[in-house]
């Protein structure tokens, strides 16, 4: 049963328990079979739902009695009841119908995205509606878009620290194949050309990169937080997920890991060729390391961003 089917469901059992309960005869068992159904709070409000629509009802129902006879007989009861549970019954399709119209007319369209970029050398701080600071790295453009369900993110490429304020809607970061969600935490995720690096500072987030179905409002995808799939970091915690699929998880420093918000970049035992690359985002002068040999080399140290020439 789809989403659409269950709304149906429930505004039409609640139009029927409104029917039964307008029976001045009704007996204890049936309000105790009522209580029991609208403990569900989707339940509810559907019932709120159908007692708002006719209060509405009522009320030009009573204006259009206006010109009504005082002297003409009152109808029997019990056809009253029968037209009510019968209206009723209509008035819950519409009110399904409304729905799902509604769900229909947001599906094909995606929330509008607010895009936010750096330029080489950049780097930009935001603060989002809810309170999330993202901090954008180099050369970094990703896309926001909020909706009652989800706090979405696409990192399509660079690198980004979030400082996710908690709510109740999950927080999710898609970048390359991955998709990162939290509530509240702090995290960095950086796409690199050949994979995606998610770096967890503080809190708990999962990473998952299994295909996921599409989100109601079609922009990304819903992650269930009980994907079997997930891997569900520590601070301190590096995962890394190569194009092929690969995954491997090591340990760093948090501070060092923020080490690029200050304009330092620190390398523990890497090439020379991966140095460069790392430098080499942060300035439009390139650096270029024609021996292989010299580009194999191994080395660690602390250098400043955008000096390619001290470099």
């Amino acid at each position: 049963m789809n989403d659409n089917d269950e709304e149906t469901g429930r505004l039409d059992a609640a139009a029927r328990w409104y029917s039964e309960l307008q029976d001045p005869d009704v007996d204890l068992e049936t309000w105790d079979a009522f209580r029991a159904w609208e403990r569900d709070p989707d339940n509810a409000e559907a019932y709120r739902q159908i007692e708002a629509s006719l209060a509405i009802v009522d009320q030009g129902l009573r204006a259009g009695r206006g010109g009504a006879s005082p002297d003409a007989p009152p109808e029997p009861a019990k056809r009253t009841r029968l037209r009510m549970a019968t209206w009723l019954t209509g008035l819950a399709a519409v009110l399904a119908l409304a729905a799902t119209v509604f769900v229909l007319a947001n599906t094909g369209a995606n929330p509008a995205p607010l895009t936010y970029a750096t330029a080489v050398g950049e780097q930009r701080s935001v603060t989002l509606a809810d309170g999330t600071v993202i901090t954008l790295n180099t050369d970094t453009a990703l896309d926001v878009a909020y909706t009652s369900r989800e706090r979405h993110v696409s990192l399509s490429r660079g690198q980004a620290l979030f400082e996710v304020e908690k709510a109740k809607a999950p927080f999710i970061v898609e970048a390359g194949t991955s998709r990162t969600r939290a509530l509240g935490t702090q995290f960095d995720i950086y796409a690199q050309p050949a994979g995606v690096a998610v770096t967890l500072l503080e809190g708990s987030v999962s990473v998952s990169t299994s295909p996921e179905q599409k989100s109601l409002f079609g922009f990304g995808k819903a992650t269930h937080p009980a994907d079997p799939e997930a891997k569900v970091l520590a601070p301190g915690d590096r995962l890394e997920i190569a194009d092929d699929g690969s995954q491997t998880v090591s340990r760093v420093e948090p501070g060092a890991a923020l080490q690029w918000r200050s304009g330092i970049v620190q390398f523990d035992d890497v090439t020379l060729a991966d140095a460069v690359t790392e430098l080499n985002r942060y300035s439009t002068t390139k650096i270029r390391v024609s021996d292989p040999g010299l580009a194999a080399e191994r080395l660690s140290g602390t250098f400043p961003t955008g000096e390619p020439e001290a470099f």
